[in-house]
C-alpha cells in the first residue's frame, strides 16, 4: 500500500499543474468546504487591498447557489473595515440586482432593485427615530430630482407596529442611532465581515437574523404586496415582483450565513468586474451626506396661517443653499426632518423626512391639519426642522396658526338669532349656517337636524342649498314655549328659545263703547267692549310716531279736528289698560284728560276738544282689525 502511494505521488509530480489549474482546484475544494458548513455557499472572495478612508469599497463576494452576495464597506484610516455600507444580491447574469444600503450617520437604511442596469423607483426605507422607535416607508422615488411619493408608511415602537409616533421624547435626539452593537474593526477581515453583517442586518431592513424585528419585516412584505396590487402600479409590476422575491432570498441568505463567514475558506484577491464598478454608483449616493449647506425658508412657497374656510393646507418650503456660493445646492439630495410640535412641549403630532430636489434645491412639507386626531383642539403648532442626521441639533422652528371652521346659526339676513325668538304659528322663519365670524362656508343642509322640547308644538323643516326654513305651529289657545336644539353634523350649534303664538283667527269685534270719568283719577275713560278669537287682541296703546298701516297703537283712538281732511291717531295722547276679561273677550279702557267737574265724561270731552270727531278700533297681532266705531 505504501508503494502504491509513492507511485501515485510520483505520477502526479510527473505532470506539473499550471497556476490556473491549481487555483481552480483550490476554489473547488474551498467551495466544497464552505458548502459543507452552509448549504449553497460556494467560494468567498475578500478584497486584498482595503483603501484607507474609502467611503464605499467592495470588500467581499460570496457565491450562493447561482447568485452572488457582494458587500461594500467604509474603511477606516488604518485600512480596516469600519462597517458595512451596502450589499448587492446579484442574480445569475447580473441583470437583476437587489441593493441594500445603510446610513449609520443618519440612522437610515434603504433597499431597491436594479434591473438591466436601471435603478428601480420603488424604494423601501427605514428611518430609526430612536433606539426604540422607527418608521418604515415604501416610496415611489425619483432619482433625478430626489423627490419621493410615500406609498406606504408604518410606525414601530419597541418592535411593535403602532398607529403613529406621538411625541419627540426628551433626549431623543441624542439617541438617534440603531439599537445595535457597533462592530469593532478587526485585523482579520473575515471576522470584520461577520461583525459588520450582523450590524448591517440589525440596523437595516429587518432580516430573519433578528427575529425581534419580525413585525417590521412583516410590514415590509405586506407593504410591497399592497403596492404591487394597486391599480396604478402596473408599470412597475416587474420591479415589484423582483423586489418581493429578492427580499425573501436575501433574508434566507443572511440567516444561513449568520456568524459563519469567518469559518469559511476564502481567497484574498483584487476585486474587479461589474460588482466592483457598482461601488462607485452606490458611493454617489453616500458621498457628502452633509455638505456645507443651510436651509433658507422660502416665504412665497409657504403658508403658515391655516384657515379651514379658505381650504388651504399648511405648507413650508425651504431652499437648500450652498454656503460657499450662496446659490441653491443641487448636486445631491439632502434629507430634512420635519416635526409639527405642540408649542411648549416636545410632543409631535406629525413627523416626516423628505429629500431636497436636485432640480432646484427645494423641499416642501405639506400637512392637512384635519388629518390629525382631535385636530380641533389645536390653535397653534410649531414646525421644528433640521437636517437628517443632525439629531435635531441644531434645529430651527416656524410658528403656525390654525383656524378651523366653527359653524354658527344665524338668521337668513346674517343677523344673530334672538335670545328668544317669536314664531307665529304656521309662519316660517329662515336660518342659515355660517362660520363663527360670519363668513360663508360650504354647508350640506341635509346634515342639519333638530330636536324639539315641546310635544304640543309641531315643526316642519324645508332644507335648501343655501339655508333652511323652520315653521312652528300648534293648536293651543295660549302661547307655547319650546326649545329647538339645532345640530349640524351631529354637533350642537345652539338652542332656539321660541315663543309660538297661536294662529290669529278672524278680526276682533267691538261689541260696545261707553264712557265715564276714571274713579281713580280725573281722566276721561272710553271703555271698549270686544270679542276676539285666536290669540286675541293686543291690549295696549303706544308711543311716538306710527305708520297707520302697522300694528303700532293696537288699541287705537282716532280724532279729526274741525276742518281737518281726515282722521289721525291720537299719538302720545292716551293710555290703555285691560280693565276686565281677557284678550279674547273683555273691556279695554282708553284714558285721556281731563274730566271737567260737573260735566261728566262726554261733556268734558266736548269741552276740552270742541267739535272734534272720535273713533276707536282694536286689532290682533296679525293686523286684523275691528270695524271703526264712532263715539
Amino acid at each position: 500500500m505504501l508503494l502504491i502511494g509513492i507511485i501515485t505521488s510520483c505520477s502526479k509530480k510527473s505532470t506539473p499543474s499550471t497556476p490556473e489549474v491549481t487555483l481552480a482546484e483550490k476554489r473547488k475544494a474551498d467551495a466544497a468546504y464552505n458548502n459543507g458548513i452552509t448549504a449553497g455557499v460556494g467560494n468567498v472572495l475578500i478584497e486584498e487591498k482595503l483603501t484607507p478612508n474609502a467611503a464605499n469599497q467592495l470588500v467581499f463576494k460570496i457565491a450562493y447557489n447561482e447568485d452572488t452576495l457582494a458587500g461594500y464597506g467604509k474603511i477606516d484610516a488604518n485600512g480596516k473595515m469600519q462597517y458595512l455600507t451596502s450589499t448587492v444580491l446579484a442574480k445569475k447574469g447580473n441583470t437583476e440586482l437587489l441593493v441594500t444600503e445603510m446610513f449609520p450617520e443618519v440612522s437610515k437604511s434603504r433597499m431597491y432593485t436594479m434591473l438591466n442596469g436601471k435603478k428601480g423607483s420603488i424604494v423601501v426605507e427605514m428611518n430609526h427615530i430612536s433606539r426604540t422607535r422607527s418608521v418604515m416607508s415604501i416610496l415611489n422615488y425619483n432619482w433625478g430630482t430626489g423627490t419621493a411619493e410615500v406609498l406606504v408608511k408604518s410606525y414601530f415602537e419597541n418592535g411593535k407596529q403602532t398607529a403613529g409616533l406621538s411625541a419627540l421624547k426628551e433626549g431623543e435626539g441624542g439617541d438617534r442611532v440603531y439599537n445595535c452593537i457597533e462592530p469593532q474593526p478587526s485585523d482579520d477581515v473575515s471576522k470584520s465581515v461577520d461583525n459588520t453583517l450582523d450590524y448591517f442586518q440589525c440596523g437595516g431592513l429587518a432580516y430573519d437574523t433578528h427575529p425581534t424585528l419580525a413585525a417590521i419585516k412583516a410590514a415590509i412584505v405586506k407593504g410591497i404586496e399592497s403596492v404591487r396590487n394597486a391599480g396604478n402600479m402596473q408599470d412597475k409590476k416587474e420591479e415589484l415582483k423582483s423586489l418581493e422575491a429578492r427580499y425573501g432570498e436575501l433574508n434566507n441568505l443572511f440567516k444561513s450565513i449568520q456568524g459563519k463567514v469567518s469559518g469559511y475558506k476564502f481567497e484574498k484577491t483584487i476585486m474587479a468586474g461589474l460588482l466592483k464598478s457598482l461601488a462607485a454608483t452606490i458611493a454617489e449616493l453616500k458621498a457628502a451626506l452633509m455638505p456645507d449647506v443651510s436651509l433658507k425658508p422660502f416665504a412665497e412657497g409657504s403658508l403658515l396661517d391655516y384657515d379651514e374656510v379658505t381650504g388651504d393646507e399648511i405648507k413650508l418650503t425651504f431652499t437648500l443653499i450652498d454656503n460657499e456660493t450662496n446659490l441653491p445646492y443641487t448636486q445631491q439630495p439632502v434629507g430634512v426632518d420635519m416635526a409639527f410640535v405642540i408649542p411648549g412641549t416636545s410632543e409631535a403630532v406629525y413627523m416626516e423626512t423628505k429629500m431636497t430636489s436636485t432640480a432646484n434645491g427645494m423641499v416642501t412639507f405639506r400637512l392637512n391639519p384635519k388629518t390629525l386626531p382631535e385636530y380641533e383642539k389645536y390653535t397653534k403648532l410649531t414646525a421644528r426642522y433640521a437636517f437628517s442626521g443632525d439629531n435635531w441639533n441644531p434645529s430651527a422652528t416656524r410658528d403656525i396658526t390654525l383656524k378651523f371652521i366653527k359653524p354658527k346659526l344665524v338668521m337668513a339676513d346674517g343677523s344673530d338669532v334672538p335670545f328668544q325668538a317669536t314664531f307665529n304659528s304656521g309662519v316660517k322663519k329662515t336660518f342659515k349656517v355660517v362660520n363663527e365670524d360670519g363668513r360663508a362656508i360650504p354647508v350640506n343642509y341635509n346634515d342639519v337636524t333638530l330636536q324639539n322640547s315641546n310635544t304640543k308644538v309641531a315643526y316642519t323643516m324645508l332644507k335648501g342649498s343655501q339655508d333652511f326654513d323652520l315653521t312652528l305651529s300648534h293648536e293651543e289657545a295660549a302661547d307655547q314655549l319650546t326649545n329647538i336644539d339645532v345640530y349640524y353634523q351631529q354637533q350642537k350649534l345652539r338652542t332656539i328659545s321660541a315663543i309660538v303664538i297661536p294662529p290669529c283667527g278672524t278680526a276682533p269685534v267691538i261689541t260696545g263703547v261707553t264712557m265715564d270719568c276714571d274713579p281713580n283719577g280725573n281722566g276721561i275713560r272710553i271703555k271698549v267692549a270686544f270679542k276676539a278669537d285666536g290669540p286675541g287682541i293686543l291690549p295696549y296703546g303706544g308711543s311716538g310716531a306710527c305708520d297707520m298701516t302697522q300694528t303700532c297703537y293696537p288699541v287705537r283712538l282716532y280724532f279729526m279736528s274741525p276742518g281737518a281732511p281726515r282722521f289721525e291717531i291720537a299719538a302720545n295722547g292716551y293710555s290703555v289698560s285691560l280693565i276686565s276679561g281677557t284678550v279674547n273677550e273683555g273691556v279695554v279702557a282708553i284714558t285721556i284728560k281731563n274730566c271737567v267737574p260737573g260735566k261728566g265724561a262726554r261733556g268734558s270731552l266736548e269741552a276740552n276738544y270742541p267739535n272734534y270727531r272720535w273713533q276707536v278700533q282694536v286689532m290682533n297681532r296679525c293686523n286684523k282689525r275691528s270695524g271703526l266705531v264712532d263715539l
